[in-house]
């Protein structure tokens, strides 16, 4: 599978119309009322590929650790004060309907999905799109890394658990991949999940790179195992293909590792 486009945003906290102003550069969507979480997920992907050269069978796949957290936090603090709730509020905690509006924005015709999860989001949103492409349920595949800042919520330790420095940015992150190996960014040669720790030791072994990236969970386990410390860099998974493919490096390889010690290995080659 090869990579042709990457975007990312990572940006400080910043208010959300900011966001809308860039977006109405490039949109004519009416969004007036969209949440921040929307709003960060269409402008990245709307900057990461051109709507005029899509295919018409792109699957669109977002994922987040967090989602509409702050749309929920905002409902939650009316509810508890007996404040009315405002109908678009209460629709921007639905945090479904932000691959709608990609595809929306997109003006794509493939299937579309959210997915959500504490740990490794991104990395089974990845492992999924590469399973429809393998099939052909779609021909290529978008995929989106997507939450905002937490740090506008007072005391956000009580609603989310904070990894790998994820939550405290604004974030929007894309790859666009398909099989078509010409004027590719990258391929990806592997994809590789482990259940556990052994079943990863018994993978690493088979491979050898000297540019590594990874999670902190997998770097801990990796020193631990190393006599020498190993040279690892640690950033998310989007972050680290950026990393790599602004780089003179020819391969690279990233771990990601949970709390519960399951997780992927990703191989990625350039040419």
């Amino acid at each position: 599978m090869y990579i042709h486009k990457k975007y990312l945003i990572n940006n400080e906290s910043r208010d959300i119309k900011e966001y809308k102003t860039l977006l109405k550069k490039i949109s004519r969507l009416n969004l007036r009322r969209s949440s921040k979480f929307n709003i960060l997920a269409i402008l990245g992907a709307l900057n990461c590929v051109d709507k005029k050269n899509l295919s018409d069978n792109t699957g669109i796949y977002v994922s987040s650790e967090f989602a509409s957290i702050t749309s929920v936090k905002k409902v939650l603090d009316n509810n508890e004060k007996n404040s009315m709730i405002m109908p678009f509020d209460f629709l921007n905690i639905n945090s479904n309907n932000v691959s709608f509006y990609v595809s929306q924005s997109l003006e794509s015709n493939g299937k579309n999905m959210l997915l959500t999860s504490d740990e490794l989001s991104f990395e089974r949103a990845i492992e999924l799109a590469l399973f429809d492409i393998e099939i052909g349920e779609i021909n290529d595949a978008l995929i989106g890394l997507v939450d905002e800042s937490l740090l506008s919520i007072t005391d956000y330790s009580k609603y989310a658990v904070i990894s790998d420095n994820t939550g405290c940015n604004d974030y929007s992150g894309w790859l666009y991949l398909n099989q078509d190996k010409e004027n590719a960014l990258c391929k990806i040669s592997t994809v590789a999940a482990f259940s556990s720790l052994e079943k990863f030791d018994n993978l690493i072994s088979t491979f050898d790179s000297n540019q590594i990236y990874a999670n902190k969970n997998a770097k801990k386990y990796l020193d631990l195992k190393s006599k020498n410390k190993l040279d690892i860099t640690i950033l998310t998974t989007i972050e680290s293909i950026i990393d790599f493919l602004d780089k003179d490096y020819k391969e690279m390889i990233y771990i990601s590792m949970d709390s519960r010690s399951k997780g992927y290995l990703f191989h990625i080659i350039k040419g």
